[in-house]
């Protein structure tokens, strides 16, 4: 486990144990916020390493949560089977087929076809045209 990992884990029980206590009226409201803050902190630079989004902007419901939003959208409306919507999703973080087919343990033209099959139920034919769509569906419900 990597120390950051750790630091996460400690922080997590500081603030289980802190909770209740600040509850209970035996720890002040400034030790309850350092402890909630401290493992918001580290898992912060568990995501931002993980995915360049600081956790700060998902949980003020910043773009990458509007993203999170609009692609579950996409999935109901457009009516993508749960393959064709987790690919989607790494499509919409500019991921390359060959990237997804890594992480998915699936072989690159695989990917491929659900790529073509998700730009065909979207009515689009390239990753800028996705990207517009996106941030059309982000931007509010869209008649």
């Amino acid at each position: 486990m990597k120390n950051i990992e750790q630091d996460v884990l400690n922080f997590s029980a500081i603030a289980y144990v802190t909770v209740p206590q600040y509850l209970a009226g035996t720890k002040d409201k400034q030790a309850m916020a350092h402890a909630i803050i401290d493992m918001i902190d580290a898992l912060d630079e568990i995501e931002y390493s993980r995915s360049g989004t600081p956790l700060y902007d998902i949980i003020r419901g910043d773009v990458p949560g509007k993203r999170k939003e609009a692609i579950m959208t996409l999935e109901r409306e457009y009516n993508l089977t749960e393959r064709e919507g987790h690919i989607l999703r790494f499509l919409s973080n500019e991921r390359n087929p060959s990237y997804i087919a890594n992480s998915l343990n699936l072989s690159k033209a695989t990917v491929k076809a659900h790529k073509y099959n998700i730009f065909k139920k979207l009515d689009i034919h390239s990753m800028d045209e996705l990207k517009q769509l996106l941030t059309k569906y982000e931007n509010g419900p869209v008649s």
